[in-house]
């Protein structure tokens, strides 16, 4: 059975509008804040959200169906969308003239640890990976949650490692600290 997002109605507009929102705002945060630094996991973070979505739009309707209604996993879905987004929003507004999508440290890059910094590393890219989380649950399948979520994480995995090793090198103790009393991707967890 296809997924209730493919058969028009308020599930259609509400996940696309979502959706569309998420590409439209991730493209100019691409464009705004790309930086001519060589890094070798800008490309896999690309390719793994790209590869995330493919993979999911395509197992949707195969598989296992979540539980409920068939209103639920779409109404769920693009609430997790919108509070990703929303966090990813918060995340880079706080770190201001500091973020970028390509990984930099400059000469006077400080540490932010307010905001969603209190708590997480990274909480950008919870926030990215809860919008990729959202869009499977929208899609009403158990594959396309885990087709969602694998690639991007894994390239977010990857994308962690090294922002980490650069962080660590150029911000010395201040930033190992900084580690020491808060987590990457989940409070409490990891």
């Amino acid at each position: 059975m296809r997924p209730l997002v493919f058969h028009g109605g308020l599930a259609a507009y509400a996940f696309y509008g979502a959706l569309g929102t998420w590409g439209v705002g991730e493209t100019v945060l691409q464009v705004r804040t790309r930086t001519g630094e060589r890094d070798p996991s800008y490309v896999w973070m690309i390719v793994g959200s790209a590869l995330g979505l493919v993979l999911a739009f395509r197992a949707a309707g195969s598989g296992a169906h979540l539980p409920g209604p068939s209103w639920t996993a779409p109404a769920v879905g693009v609430a997790l969308m919108c509070a990703g987004m929303l966090l990813r929003y918060w995340s880079v507004r706080t770190l201001g003239r500091f973020f970028t999508v390509t990984v930099e440290v400059g000469a006077d890059h400080e540490l932010v640890d307010s905001g969603p910094y209190a708590l997480l590393r990274h909480p950008s890219y919870t926030g990215m990976l809860i919008v990729y989380l959202g869009a499977g649950v929208a899609l009403d399948s158990w594959l396309s949650v885990a087709a969602a979520v694998l690639p991007p994480a894994a390239a977010v995995v990857n994308r962690i490692r090294h922002e980490e090793r650069l962080l660590r090198t150029r911000l010395g103790a201040r930033y190992v600290d900084y580690a020491d009393r808060t987590r990457r991707l989940v409070p409490g967890i990891w």
